[in-house]
């Protein structure tokens, strides 16, 4: 795997569940570990509900292996001075040789 292609930070995030003060469960994302990717974008399109438009993107990211990362965990992309970009995880998919991973990714703006 060349190091080269791989300038991007992403985070890994794991969610959590807690018990709020009255008994609900609080869902909350919990950065697992931050590492370097590559990233390509697929393919994106707008849409629109209730009247506002959503940005969505499919990206292909490739990473060095992780036996912790599933399609459970999300992936948290920042840019300084940018919004950052939450994405979800629709496949996990290591090389025969366990020493990368490919991400396939669904995603958009967040808010955070």
């Amino acid at each position: 795997m060349r190091a080269g292609k791989m300038k991007r930070r992403i985070t890994f995030q794991v969610s959590e569940e807690r018990r709020g003060e009255l008994g609900e469960v609080i869902r909350e994302w919990r950065d697992l570990t931050t590492v370097w990717a590559e990233i390509r974008e697929i393919s994106g399109r707008e849409r629109m509900t209730f009247g506002t438009v959503y940005s969505e993107a499919t990206v292909r990211i490739w990473t060095r292996y992780r036996a912790d990362i599933t399609t459970a965990n999300r992936i948290l992309y920042r840019l300084p001075n940018v919004r950052g970009q939450v994405f979800s995880l629709l496949a996990v998919i290591p090389d025969a040789d366990h020493s990368r991973l490919e991400l396939i990714c669904k995603g958009g703006i967040s808010n955070g």
